[in-house]
C-alpha cells in the first residue's frame, strides 16, 4: 500500500520508468512531494533507524566472524583470530571491519556516484556469491553424492544461476571491473594457500562424510 501511494506521488514517473532510480531516492522524492523537505528527511531517518543500523551491525558481525574463522584455520593472518577475554568476540576482526567500512563509506560519500557505486559493488558481491552457491549445490549433490533429485539439485540451481548470471552481466561496468579484480585476488590467494599445503579445513562436511 505504501509503495502504491508513493507511486502516485512520484514527481516525474516517465523519467523514473526510463532511467530507473540509480540513487535510490525515489521514495524520498515522493515524500518530499507529499509533505515537503521535512517529510523526506523524516522518512530517510526512519529508514535508517528501522533497518539501516540493524543491517550494518549484522553485516559487520557476520564479516568479522568470517575473518575470524578463516584466520583460525590459517587462511588469514593470525591476529584476526584473537578473541576478547571478556566479551568473547573476535575483537581484532571486528575493529578491522569497522575501520574499513567507515573509511570506505566516507570516501564513497565524497564521490558524486559514490553511494550508487558502493551499493552496486555490494549487490554484485552478493550475486557472485549466490552464483557460486548454485554451482556448489550441483557439485555436492549431483556430482559427489550421486543424487537423482533432478528438480531440487540440478534444474532449480541451474535456473537460479541463469537468472543471477543475467543480473551480473547487466550490472554497472565499474562494479563489474572492481568485483572481478577482487575475485581474481581471491582466486590467487586460494591457489597460494593450496600450493603451500594450507587447504581450508571444512569440519562440518568432513564430519558428515565420516
Amino acid at each position: 500500500m505504501q509503495t502504491w501511494v508513493a507511486s502516485l506521488l512520484v514527481p516525474d514517473a516517465d523519467k523514473l520508468i526510463k532511467d530507473g532510480d540509480p540513487d535510490g531516492t525515489a521514495f524520498y522524492d515522493a515524500a518530499r512531494v507529499a509533505g515537503g523537505a521535512w517529510l523526506a528527511k523524516l522518512t530517510a531517518l526512519a529508514t535508517a533507524i528501522a533497518w539501516g543500523f540493524a543491517n550494518s551491525l549484522v553485516a559487520q558481525a557476520a564479516t568479522s566472524r568470517l575473518l575470524y574463522a578463516m584466520a583460525r584455520d590459517r587462511q588469514l593472518p593470525g591476529f584476526l583470530a584473537k578473541v576478547h577475554p571478556t566479551r568473547k568476540v573476535p575483537v581484532n576482526a571486528t575493529l578491522l571491519v569497522a575501520a574499513v567500512s567507515l573509511a570506505l563509506g566516507l570516501y564513497m560519500q565524497q564521490r558524486s556516484d559514490g553511494i550508487t557505486l558502493l551499493s552496486s559493488l555490494v549487490n554484485f558481491g552478493a550475486m557472485t556469491a549466490f552464483l557460486v552457491l548454485h554451482v556448489s549445490v550441483v557439485v555436492h549433490y549431483v556430482v559427489r553424492s550421486g543424487s537423482r533429485d533432478w528438480w531440487r539439485h540440478l534444474i532449480a540451481p541451474v535456473i537460479g544461476f541463469l537468472i543471477l548470471g543475467y543480473v551480473v552481466i547487466n550490472a554497472k561496468v565499474a562494479a563489474q571491473k572492481l568485483a572481478f579484480v577482487w575475485l581474481a585476488v581471491g582466486v590467487a590467494v586460494l591457489i597460494a594457500l593450496l600450493a603451500t599445503h594450507r587447504r581450508p579445513a571444512l569440519a562440518g562436511i568432513e564430519e558428515e562424510n565420516e
